[in-house]
């Protein structure tokens, strides 16, 4: 299902349906990214759990194949309780999807990992978020080459980029920093 659902805040935020990425795009993206960002800290010496990182990205959106993707921006109908509708619905979905699961002991590690994620206390889950953000910008960065023009996305890349600085790992800076160059380049290149 997660290759079918569009991610619904890029159709919020202007991109044709047809051009949006999929919740599986964004899931795989999202782990490739956690994945450098995971090595780079365990080069600096920071114990890292690689395989738990890999495994939270993988799985963080996939409560979304029943939920389809809750874009922020229809959460603020909401008001103040719109985020906690958002995650009440996705843990619900998140426990339905892995009751399927032939093995309980399995189960019972997949909700420890969603847990983790929801929390956002752990180095790993800290990686994975800061993973999810960037691979936010580095998508508005693909939709501007496309020819997305600024003003479309502007509202997202200053949101995620504000979030993004206050996230003290180095591996985060180095990323974000390479994120910055290429979305300056993206908007000096001629159209």
């Amino acid at each position: 299902m997660l290759k079918t659902i569009p991610r619904s805040g890029w159709i919020s935020h202007g991109v044709a349906v047809q051009e949006t990425e999929s919740v599986a795009d964004h899931s795989f993206s999202t782990a490739v990214i956690a994945m450098l960002l995971a090595d780079l800290e365990a080069e600096e010496g920071r114990p890292v759990n690689v395989e738990r990182v890999l495994r939270m990205a993988m799985l963080h959106d996939l409560a979304e194949a029943l939920t389809f993707d809750i874009s922020k921006s229809y959460l603020q109908y909401l008001g103040k309780r719109g985020e906690a509708v958002k995650k009440e619905l996705e843990q619900a979905a998140w426990a339905h999807i892995v009751k399927g699961v032939p093995s309980r002991s399995i189960e019972a590690n997949y909700l420890r990992l969603q847990d983790e994620f929801d929390a956002g206390e752990t180095l790993e889950s800290q990686i994975v978020h800061a993973a999810d953000k960037l691979d936010i910008l580095f998508q508005v960065i693909e939709y501007h080459r496309r020819g997305y023009p600024k003003p479309t996305l502007i509202e997202l890349w200053a949101t995620t980029n504000h979030a993004l600085k206050a996230v003290p790992l180095s591996s985060v800076r180095k990323l974000h920093k390479t994120a910055l160059g290429l979305y300056r380049a993206e908007a000096m290149r001629p159209r």
